[in-house]
């Protein structure tokens, strides 16, 4: 059974869409998590070939996704998200769309419709240690030149890295304009990018995009890791360099 609705984040003023899944004891005993047809009907613009899910202690999944008949399952990495969490016959779970592809946020209930405590993965504790010092690392950076520090997000790696609206128009372009760039590594290497500016809900949006993915891809960017971009040149073309801090060092 899933159901769904929309949530408004009253901080941002952003309606996101959302919907709640109920576990059968199919979904345990398959291996798979379907999402039925109205519903996945609905989300078909949010649902790729996989999904990433993100619970409230920053423990980040990532599943495979099937489709038949007009319905989607949760597959591959599903049984072991289930079993992490101790899932049952009778809980629910909560997906709120991040507003990026297939990233979700998720909250797990229980069969007495509270919300369950989460368990942190093996890992996860030395990854945040990493993923901490990374990005301390990032805002040590110290330059002549206008600089920005982010961290690697699950979406940022999907489709586009989110900039700070601020720097953005005060450096690059101004809202509801883009601007191509260069993002240079400090070997020398350069990939093109375009940077833009919107506005939603009266709230500025930054994004690096069109050509990005494939700078992240090559440069084997990871969730955690964190960069620093910095402005190097204005004209004619404008240029980042790219200075990368990885979370698994």
């Amino acid at each position: 059974m899933a159901s769904s609705s929309r949530r408004k984040d009253s901080a941002k003023g952003v309606v996101f869409p959302s919907f709640f899944k109920a576990i059968v004891d199919e979904a345990l005993e398959d291996g798979k998590l379907e999402i039925e047809g109205y519903v996945a009907m609905k989300y078909k613009d949010f649902l790729g070939h996989s999904i990433v899910l993100t619970v409230p202690n920053g423990a980040v999944w990532r599943m495979g996704l099937k489709r038949n008949n007009g319905s989607v399952w949760l597959e591959k990495g599903w049984l072991e998200f289930a079993n992490f969490y101790s899932l049952e016959q009778g809980f629910f779970i909560f997906f709120t769309h991040e507003g990026v592809d297939s990233c979700f946020r998720v909250r797990i209930f229980n069969k007495s419709s509270l919300e369950i405590d989460y368990p942190f993965k093996s890992s996860q504790a030395k990854f945040s240690r990493g993923s901490y010092k990374a990005f301390s690392r990032a805002k040590r950076f110290k330059s002549d030149h206008p600089c920005l520090a982010v961290k690697i997000q699950p979406s940022y790696l999907l489709r586009g890295l989110k900039m700070n609206a601020h720097f953005v128009n005060e450096h690059i372009c101004a809202v509801y304009a883009s601007r191509k760039v260069n993002l240079q590594i400090p070997n020398g290497k350069t990939w093109s990018a375009k940077c833009s500016v919107c506005l939603c809900v009266n709230k500025k949006y930054a994004k690096l995009c069109g050509g990005w993915t494939k700078f992240a891809a090559e440069n084997g960017l990871q969730v955690g890791d964190a960069c620093v971009l910095e402005l190097i040149k204005e004209r004619p073309k404008m240029k980042f360099l790219v200075h990368i801090f990885r979370a698994n060092i």
